[in-house]
Parts: C-alpha cells; sequence; structure tokens
C-alpha cells in the first residue's frame, strides 16, 4: 500500500471519536476500493495504540465506570448503559464491561475475579439480569475485544496458514510446518521451512512466516526483533507475507535478512 493511503487511512481513525464499529462502518464509506479486511487491521491497530492510552485500570477510573453506571441503572437508564460510558471515554465495550464486573464480584461477592472471562464467554452466567444484558450488548457492539472477534482473529491466523501450506503445495516446494519443527526442539518457528532453498527476485528463501493482519511499522519492528532475527539466524534469510498489506516505508532496499509480500509469489526459481 502506499504509504500516503495508509496514513489516509490512519488519519480518519485518529480523528475519530467513539466506539470502534462505527469507525469500521466509515472506513468502509471512504474507503471503498481497500480490502476490508485490511481496514479491519489497521482500525484494530490503532484502537490498540488508542488502548494503551485510555484504558488505565487503576482503581479511581473503575469506581468512576462504577459509579455513572449505577446511577444510570438507578434513573432505570435505556439499555447500552455501558456502550454510552465506553463512547464517552473512548475505551472500548468489552473493556469497560471486564472492569464493571471486577467491581460487581467486589460489591456483591458473586464468584471469583477469575470468572470475568466466562461471563463475557457467556452472559448469562451473570446473576444481575440488566448488567447480564448490558455486557451482551458489549460483546455484541464491540468488534475488536469481544470474546468472538478473540475468537474470528485466532481462525483467520489458522485460515490463512493453511492458505500458504495449499499455495507452497501447489507450487511443488517441499516443506516441513510449525509443529513437525516444534517435535524437533525448535522454540520459534516459521510456519513453513523449506526443505530446499528456493529464490524469489533473485533473493534466496529459506522459510515462510504467514501473518493475517496488516503490517505496520510498530508491528513489524516488533514482529522483526521477536521472531524474525530468530528466524534468519538459524536458517537463514525468509519470506515474510502480510496478507492484508502493509505501508511501502517499512521496505528497506538494503534489507537481506527477509523481503516482504502480501502474497505468496508464484515466480519462483528452484535452486538446484
Amino acid at each position: 500500500m502506499e504509504t500516503s493511503m495508509y496514513k489516509n487511512i490512519v488519519t480518519v481513525i485518529r480523528k475519530h471519536r467513539g466506539l470502534s464499529q462505527d469507525c469500521m462502518s466509515l472506513l468502509i464509506q471512504q474507503f471503498p476500493g481497500i480490502n476490508t479486511d485490511t481496514l479491519y487491521s489497521i482500525l484494530s491497530l490503532e484502537y490498540q495504540k488508542r488502548m494503551k492510552i485510555n484504558h488505565i485500570k487503576n482503581l479511581p477510573n473503575i469506581n468512576k465506570y462504577w459509579d455513572i453506571y449505577q446511577q444510570a441503572i438507578k434513573k432505570s437508564g435505556k439499555p447500552g448503559i455501558i456502550l454510552r460510558i465506553a463512547e464517552q471515554f473512548e475505551v472500548c465495550p468489552c473493556l469497560i464491561a471486564k472492569l464493571i464486573l471486577q467491581k460487581y464480584i467486589d460489591e456483591f461477592n458473586f464468584g471469583e475475579q477469575s470468572q470475568i472471562n466466562n461471563y463475557l464467554r457467556d452472559t448469562s452466567l451473570i446473576p444481575d439480569v440488566n448488567l447480564s444484558h448490558e455486557v451482551f450488548l458489549c460483546t455484541i457492539y464491540d468488534n475488536l475485544y469481544s470474546p468472538l472477534s478473540e475468537t474470528m482473529k485466532h481462525s483467520l491466523g489458522q485460515e490463512y496458514e493453511i492458505k500458504l501450506h495449499k499455495l507452497v503445495v501447489d507450487l511443488n516446494l517441499a516443506f516441513r510446518d510449525e509443529e513437525h519443527l516444534r517435535r524437533y526442539g525448535y522454540d520459534k518457528t516459521p510456519d513453513v521451512k523449506l526443505d530446499v532453498p528456493v529464490a524469489i527476485d533473485g533473493f534466496v528463501i529459506n522459510w515462510i512466516e504467514s501473518k493475517a493482519l496488516f503490517g505496520d511499522q510498530e508491528v513489524h519492528r516488533e514482529y522483526t526483533r521477536n521472531q524474525y532475527l530468530s528466524y534468519w539466524n538459524r536458517f537463514g534469510p525468509g519470506l515474510v507475507i502480510y496478507w492484508f498489506g502493509f505501508p511501502k516505508s517499512i521496505l528497506e532496499a538494503e534489507e537481506k535478512r527477509f523481503i516482504i509480500k502480501d502474497h505468496m509469489p508464484s515466480n519462483i526459481v528452484h535452486i538446484n
């Protein structure tokens, strides 16, 4: 993706005030030519950065959210109280719901703090009917931090790993997958380790890593430090695929450790 386009998308996200789902609708409207998965991935990364700033899990904040919630319940506020709190303080709904559940458990001694994730996964377990419905609305409306969205992210990652394996097989490349490498004692392993290196655009490839996300500067820097350098040290140069794209600004002309693509190239040259 052209860096200018990426910056335009990020600008819209950073200017938006409110919930991520509403922001996603705005992005789809303003950037109809950009893949929806790409927009969602950029949105997710930007909101993660925002949550690190806005979502401060200290006692004064927890008490503040709880007090606002309690006052609204006493006034028989219409459903969506926690959603409105989330919108007001620009924090994702399920993160606010977790803090309110934490306070609820402390105040009324209903179960253990370890129950919070169970309550989010199955809101019918929450003894308080009003709170149960409020948390349910959060899980429906939060497209970033709800149990459903987390499951979908995990499934998406697996889907693209399977896609990569199929493409590699179709190209008649022999390889070992992550599970095979771990059986031989490797702790950090790429998704694909080629039995025989190949060349792509004149670059020798020994391994391939699949990422079902958008590779912005921060994400790429973190994965390089925590994963790619380990692969390079053990197996030599490789290929990184960010299936939902990346800004061209992360490409370095002098990079010799790996190349970056948004697809599996078909112009493979076998090395004899």
